[in-house]
């Protein structure tokens, strides 16, 4: 470990929030968010389109909900410095990983009530502000499959507790992330004012 990682940890130990709006202010931590919600979407293209597995309703609310964080980062790396843009790029963020964790629980549900015959999920999505999304872009927002009828796991989760798992990171990261900076912005500057 190097000496700049050792000093960036025990910053973090002493001044946990203060460490953490620091760092949301380099546009290299924005770069690492936006290097994970692509590698999310890329992943989602390659169940589709390598191992031929077709996405459900809940897996379509689920990509818009990735794709919704994808723009976080590239609103952050705009201003990040700049307390309404990250305002902005917040309430973005904490909407998405809501939109998507709600979809990812909804589709653990689904895997556990799975029917072939009587499928619960609509070939139909409704998208907010009832966006046609699945006729703009049909190729990523258009359902072809069943809720809850894949058999994929990895390390014994299925997709749908993997998205829950990472749905829960990402919103639980803005909360940290919006408290500290709230926290460094307000409380802190009128104790020391």
């Amino acid at each position: 470990m190097t000496a700049e990682q050792k000093t960036g940890l025990r910053a973090l130990r002493q001044e946990p929030l203060k460490t953490i709006d620091r760092w949301q202010r380099s546009r290299v931590t924005w770069l690492v968010m936006l290097a994970t919600v692509a590698f999310l979407s890329v992943c989602s293209w390659g169940f589709q389109y390598v191992l031929l597995m077709n996405p459900c309703e809940r897996c379509v609310y689920q990509r818009l909900a990735v794709m919704l964080l994808m723009l976080v980062p590239l609103a952050m790396m705009l201003a990040p410095k700049n307390l309404g843009v990250r305002l902005v790029g917040y309430a973005i963020w904490f909407t998405a990983a809501v939109y998507g964790l709600d979809s990812a629980v909804a589709q653990l549900a689904d895997y556990g009530e799975f029917n072939p015959f009587s499928n619960g999920c609509s070939m139909r999505p409704t998208y907010p502000f009832d966006l046609p999304l699945h006729d703009w872009w049909p190729a990523v927002f258009m359902p072809t499959g069943l809720c809850g009828s894949d058999n994929w796991s990895f390390l014994t989760l299925n997709m749908a507790q993997w998205m829950v798992i990472v749905f829960s990171i990402y919103l639980f990261s803005a909360v940290v992330c919006a408290a500290s900076s709230v926290y460094c912005t307000f409380i802190k500057t009128r104790r020391h004012a």
